[in-house]
């Protein structure tokens, strides 16, 4: 990897590597003085996990959409995030989520995602997309008191009793699911 040849655009307190080729995060050898940080933003590259952020505490914006992540990891100290992007990529369970506390935005469309339950402690998300993926069951979603947008959209969801507790939603998605109970 050469980022050296690209140019490295930093604004704000984000850091823009999009593109880049990146395989391993670890491979950013000048991101260990990037602690202050406010986002990071390494979409459309050639990661396959999620490491190397530890020291980033300040981090409050990850994108990582288009790449190729398997499972969401490495987040652990990263408390201050508010929002994650993990779109396109190849993840096929929802975990290591539960002490982002803070996290109001999050973006995983386009994934392998069948069940969703591990979202059920981010009582503090405002906005949720899961749309395109093989999503069968919305357990835990009922947890989600404070979603104002959720995109279910192209799932395979049938049973939408559980969305009646989201009583703030105010934008709900969810054209191309084959929905059997429409109690709601």
């Amino acid at each position: 990897m050469k980022i050296k040849k690209k140019r490295v655009f930093i604004s704000d307190g984000n850091l823009f590597l999009d593109n880049y080729n990146i395989s391993e995060i670890p491979e950013i050898k000048k991101l260990k003085h990037y602690s202050n940080l406010r986002g990071l933003f390494l979409e459309n590259n050639k990661l396959t996990k999620i490491e190397g952020l530890n020291h980033l505490v300040s981090l409050n914006k990850l994108h990582l959409e288009g790449n190729s992540i398997t499972e969401i990891s490495g987040l652990d100290s990263l408390v201050n995030l508010e929002e994650i992007e993990l779109g396109n990529n190849q993840i096929s369970k929802i975990n290591n989520l539960n002490h982002l506390k803070n996290l109001k935005t999050l973006v995983l469309n386009n994934n392998r995602l069948i069940k969703i339950d591990g979202l059920k402690n981010l009582i503090n998300l405002k906005s949720l997309d899961l749309s395109n993926n093989q999503i069968v069951d919305l357990e835990g979603i009922e947890n989600l008191e404070n979603l104002e947008f959720l995109n279910l959209s192209n799932n395979n969801i049938k049973d939408i009793e559980k969305l009646a507790k989201l009583t703030k939603l105010q934008t709900l998605k969810l054209n191309g699911n084959p929905i059997e109970n429409s109690s709601t």
